[in-house]
C-alpha cells in the first residue's frame, strides 16, 4: 500500500521538472529581442520612423489590463498606423455600433508635435484631423525604451497605455 502513494509523487515531481525543462527551453536568443539602445531610440524620433508596442492598458474606470497580442503604434513617413483596444465608456454620439474600434485606425492628414523631455527622452502629441473619434495622443518615450501614451478622445473617456518604443524598419 505504501508503494502506490510513493509512485504519484515521483510521477508528479518527474512531470514539474520535465515542465520546468520545456519552459526553459522556449526562452531561446531567437525568440528574445536585443533592446535598442538609447542612441537608436533618439535617431528613431528624429527621423520620425518608430514604433509603440503596448503591454499594459489602463482605463480611466476599473483596473490596468495585461495587453496579449500584437498592439502597437507605428509612425513612419508621416502616416499614423493605430491597432489599439479600447476599454472605456462610450458618451452620447460615440458611434458604437462600428466594426471597428476607435482606436483601430490609419491617418495621414496629422499635427505633429515633437519636443525632448526635461529629465531625457521625447514627448510627442499627435493631433489625428481626419479621424473625428481621437483629438489627440501624448506620447512620452524614455531613453531607456520605455514609453507611456494617454489617448484623449471625443465622445469617449479617455485611456493610458504603457510600453515599450522601438525602431521602424523601414
Amino acid at each position: 500500500m505504501k508503494k502506490i502513494f510513493k509512485q504519484p509523487f515521483s510521477i508528479a515531481v518527474m512531470l514539474l521538472l520535465l515542465m520546468a525543462a520545456i519552459a526553459g527551453g522556449c526562452n531561446t536568443s531567437s525568440h528574445m529581442k536585443v533592446p535598442a539602445t538609447g542612441e537608436e531610440f533618439t535617431r528613431a524620433v528624429d527621423s520620425s520612423g518608430w514604433v509603440f508596442r503596448a503591454n499594459v492598458a489602463m482605463p480611466q474606470y476599473g483596473g490596468s489590463r495585461q495587453i496579449s497580442g500584437y498592439y502597437t503604434v507605428v509612425y513612419s513617413n508621416k502616416k499614423l498606423s493605430v491597432y489599439l483596444p479600447y476599454y472605456g465608456r462610450a458618451n452620447a454620439g460615440a458611434d458604437v455600433l462600428s466594426s471597428r474600434g476607435p482606436l483601430d485606425f490609419s491617418s495621414v492628414d496629422l499635427i505633429y508635435d515633437k519636443r525632448p523631455a526635461k529629465r531625457g527622452g521625447w514627448n510627442i502629441t499627435i493631433k489625428p484631423r481626419d479621424n473625428a473619434e481621437v483629438q489627440s495622443m501624448n506620447f512620452s518615450y524614455f531613453d531607456n525604451g520605455n514609453a507611456d501614451l494617454l489617448v484623449t478622445l471625443s465622445n469617449r473617456s479617455p485611456i493610458s497605455f504603457t510600453g515599450t518604443l522601438e525602431p521602424a524598419k523601414q
